[in-house]
């Protein structure tokens, strides 16, 4: 047992993040973000040039994934929103020009909140057409995490030639924070709402890149890394708070719960030695794509499998005190257990399996 916590003291030394999980909300994690920013957490894949810490493009991974399960075992949905501003911030050095980039990164080291919004229901997609004042949406994204607090939202949108992302400033709009479709029992923190952007305008400057560069390989698959270490931190948390409860009902020398604590050890050291795997092939994703890409996706699979384990275990070894409020388990369990609900597990479950036939036939065959 002494061995889980001194896993969690280790990542933690790595942030400086306090040892606690977040107070029960359903409001914005402000505090949280104050704490990021104090940290200079914001701008952590800023490139160094720019006044960041240069992380994330071809190395550093280990430490950005390592920073993201320490903010998840924080709070999830932190850690949710956190992961949203570093995909903004990289998809901006990757895609922008360098006035883009210049702007965009003062913003973001200045405090500014960035995001990404791609969902959106088929009856009332997101389109941009011309307009007098450059162009103008048409339509809603939908599970806009953190509403309105984003103050610098990357959202795609389809117009001539296909989908492109576009930078919007959020300050500039009297936008409706729609929560009708976000009614979960977990994640409340996070406040996905529905926006109707029909009427916004915008200049052809706030229009990243190309068409179709938000789904470019290999970031986009690569990417599952980041919120399946968002995850990790979470079952952290929960394994946090089995720990305490056993050692404060004076139950950590019972046969059964020493089993269960063993496994949760195991499962623990796992979920670290493929996070720190899995940084070590996002740092080459552009010299080997498909690796990176390969182990990204079993690494978001192995992640959820791994989260579910350590929920039911820690289900049985606090019992029904763990399911109910204020139990710190209780929390953690409702946002962990929605937050793993990331679309296409089977898309990517079936990635893994035709990429391994795939290199395994021709090792064996060349064996």
């Amino acid at each position: 047992m002494s061995e889980i916590i001194e896993q969690y003291r280790e990542t933690k030394r790595l942030t400086g993040i306090p040892d606690r999980y977040a107070a029960d909300s359903d409001q914005f994690p402000l505090s949280g973000i104050e704490m990021l920013r104090s940290m200079g957490l914001m701008a952590i894949n800023v490139p160094l040039h720019y006044g960041g810490k240069g992380l994330g493009r071809d190395h550093g991974n280990i430490k950005i994934l390592e920073t993201l399960k320490t903010i998840g075992s924080y709070d999830l949905s932190l850690g949710r929103i956190y992961e949203g501003h570093l995909n903004a911030l990289l998809l901006i050095d990757r895609f922008c020009s360098s006035d883009q980039k210049q702007e965009y990164f003062h913003q973001a080291i200045s405090g500014s909140i960035f995001g990404i919004w791609n969902s959106e229901f088929p009856s009332e997609p997101l389109r941009f057409l011309p307009s007098k004042a450059g162009y103008e949406l048409e339509g809603a994204k939908v599970f806009c995490s953190g509403a309105s607090k984003i103050h610098r939202p990357i959202v795609t949108a389809e117009g001539r030639g296909g989908s492109r992302m576009i930078v919007l400033s959020m300050d500039e709009y009297d936008l409706e924070e729609d929560m009708t479709y976000w009614r979960p029992m977990g994640m409340k923190a996070s406040v996905s709402c529905r926006f109707d952007f029909t009427g916004i305008s915008f200049g052809k400057s706030q229009i990243l890149g190309d068409a179709y560069d938000y789904v470019k390989e290999p970031d986009f698959t690569s990417g599952a890394a980041r919120f399946a270490a968002v995850q990790l931190g979470g079952a952290e948390a929960a394994i946090r708070a089995t720990v305490r409860h056993l050692n404060k009902m004076d139950r950590t020398g019972a046969p059964e719960q020493i089993a269960r604590m063993a496994k949760l050890a195991m499962l623990l050291e796992t979920g670290n030695l493929w996070l720190q795997d899995t940084g070590k092939a996002m740092d080459g994703r552009f010299t080997d794509p498909s690796g990176s890409m390969h182990r990204s996706n079993m690494f978001r699979s192995i992640t959820r499998e791994i989260c579910e384990e350590v929920l039911k275990i820690c289900e049985m070894s606090v019992g029904l005190q763990g399911m109910m409020e204020p139990h710190p388990l209780e929390r953690i369990h409702r946002d962990l257990s929605v937050y793993l609900k990331q679309p296409g597990p089977d898309r990517t479950l079936n990635a893994v399996g035709k990429a391994f036939a795939e290199n395994y036939s021709e090792r064996v065959d060349n064996g």
